[in-house]
């Protein structure tokens, strides 16, 4: 069965759609933004897992024949934030101006929650957030009939932590599993692109960012160590040093190193890490967003091959792609491909 999106106050308030895979129902109801004349429906609070975050919010453009989907993860470190946040505008970024750009473009946008790390007892780590997200992707192409979205036209994109899993997501190979009881796992996980604010380049912090990332520093793991050990245990799911050290936590890092896994055959990326001042990472801000993160990236997407639009630094810009492309712009022509 379609959405219909409709825009009589009366129609919005009552179009209740089941979803067969999930029992669940999506509820068409009044967007949180001005849309501003744009013809397009909403639905909010869509459960794709059994958890009570893991939900999301989308907006459909009416069209008569399916439509290219970008997905907004939300950051916060993997320890707060919420799905919300493309709902006003923040940080010198316009998001309701861009909902309203896609949707007129006939471009769907859907975002996303997810669990966050326990800050008293994370067992899981990193991970746990991380496969929410390949989940939420996997879950929405499973439904992308009833959402009238092109399951093959989907761009991830994503501030902060939800940049990072954009490119952990887009960088690993597919996650699909045609043996899962699972059908929702059937679903693949490649996209056809990856737009990145404020990001990330790995989450194994010891191996990348003391040696690649900030190398201009000369900083010494054990001293960062120290002072970011609460952010580590929580990272990794462990409760000591001691259990970091070890091969279970080796393999964990190599599961989570984007720079790594990136390879010739993954999606364009288009990537700005231009808001955080360029100076020692004196502190978790500048660390999670340092320009040297999009540095790291651009240089290991040339190195393979994978196409990509970059800008890093502030005050100043140390490089802005000679395109001139916005995330938007991005993102419209890799729908259009």
């Amino acid at each position: 069965m379609f959405i219909s999106c409709t825009n009589t106050e009366e129609e919005l308030n009552i179009q209740e759609v089941e979803l067969s895979e999930t029992n669940s129902l999506i509820t068409i109801s009044n967007p949180p933004i001005n849309l501003q004349g744009v013809d397009a429906c909403f639905a909010e609070n869509i459960a794709y897992d059994i958890y009570e975050e893991t939900i999301f919010d989308v907006f459909l453009p009416k069209s008569s024949t399916a439509t290219p989907m970008v997905i907004y993860i939300h950051g916060g470190g993997f320890r707060g934030g919420d799905k919300n946040y493309i709902y006003a505008p923040t940080n010198n970024i316009d998001y309701p101006m861009e909902i309203k750009t896609l949707l007129a473009n006939r471009v769907a946008v859907a975002t996303i929650n997810y669990r966050l790390l326990d800050a008293n007892n994370e067992t899981e780590g990193v991970l746990k957030p991380l496969n929410d997200v390949k989940r939420a992707l996997q879950y929405i192409r499973s439904i992308a009939k009833n959402l009238n979205v092109n399951k093959n036209q989907i761009i991830l994109t994503g501030n902060s932590a939800g940049a990072g899993a954009a490119l952990w997501l887009a960088t690993n190979d597919d996650f699909k599993n045609l043996s899962s009881n699972d059908l929702v796992l059937h679903e693949s996980t490649r996209v056809n692109g990856i737009a990145l604010r404020q990001t990330q380049s790995s989450y194994d912090i010891e191996n990348r960012w003391i040696n690649d990332v900030f190398v201009d520093y000369n900083l010494v793991w054990e001293e960062f160590a120290i002072e970011n050990i609460e952010t580590l245990m929580q990272f990794y799911g462990i409760s000591s040093i001691n259990e970091y050290n070890t091969p279970e936590i080796d393999t964990y890092r190599e599961r989570v190193d984007m720079l790594s896994s990136l390879t010739s055959d993954d999606p364009e990326i288009w990537c700005a890490n231009i808001y955080t001042l360029v100076e020692p990472p004196i502190d978790e801000s500048i660390a999670y967003h340092h320009a040297f993160h999009a540095r790291e990236i651009k240089e290991r997407a040339d190195i393979v091959g994978v196409k990509n639009v970059t800008y890093y630094g502030r005050n100043p810009i140390l490089f802005s792609d000679p395109s001139n492309e916005t995330l938007v712009d991005f993102i419209l022509r890799k729908t259009s491909e």
